[in-house]
C-alpha cells in the first residue's frame, strides 16, 4: 500500500445547470484530477445545491482551481490536504466471448483483492457485439477470475 499526499477541492453551487456541472467535471478529469464527484446538498434559504468535490495531486491545484472559477458559478473554492492510502493497481487485458476487455487489478500482499472491468472497454465491446453492458461486465469478471489470485510481478505502484 502506498500513501499519497493529495488535495481535495470543494465548492458549493446552487445556480448552475446540470450540463454546466457535467462539462466542468469532464474537464477536471481531462486536466488530471484523480476523481470528481457531486453531492446534493441543501444550501442557505433551503435552496437545493451541489457540493462539487475534486481530488487532485498538489501540483495541479492552481490550474484546477482556475478551471472551477472559469467553468462554474462558484465564488470560492475550499482546499484541504488529505492523505490517501492506495493499493497498487494495473490494467490487464482479458479475453472474453466479446473480444479483449481491460480489467483493473488491485493487489494487497501479492494477492488480487479487486478485479474491476474498465467501463469504456466494456462499453465498446457491448456496442460492437450488440449485447448488454452487464453481459460484457460478467464475462470480463469471469475472465479475470481465471487469471488467478496472484498479482502480476510488474504491477504499478
Amino acid at each position: 500500500m502506498e500513501i499519497n499526499r493529495l488535495v481535495q477541492l470543494e465548492c458549493n453551487i446552487d445556480d448552475a445547470t446540470p450540463e454546466t456541472l457535467a462539462y466542468a467535471a469532464r474537464r477536471l478529469l481531462e486536466m488530471g484530477s484523480l476523481d470528481v464527484w457531486m453531492t446534493p446538498i441543501v444550501m442557505k434559504k433551503g435552496r437545493p445545491g451541489v457540493l462539487l468535490s475534486v481530488l487532485a495531486r498538489p501540483e495541479l491545484v492552481e490550474s484546477l482551481t482556475e478551471l472551477l472559477f472559469r467553468e462554474t458559478t462558484t465564488l470560492g473554492v475550499r482546499r484541504f490536504q488529505t492523505d490517501r492510502v492506495a493499493l497498487p493497481r494495473q490494467v490487464v487485458t482479458v479475453e472474453t466471448d466479446y473480444g479483449p476487455v481491460e480489467v483493473k487489478l488491485a493487489c494487497m500482499e501479492g494477492k488480487v483483492v479487486t478485479a474491476a472491468p474498465e467501463y469504456e472497454s466494456c462499453r465498446a465491446a457491448a456496442e460492437w457485439h450488440g449485447v448488454s453492458l452487464k453481459r460484457v461486465y460478467d464475462a470480463a469478471r469471469e475472465a479475470a477470475r481465471r487469471i488467478g489470485d496472484e498479482c502480476p510481478e510488474d504491477i504499478d505502484r
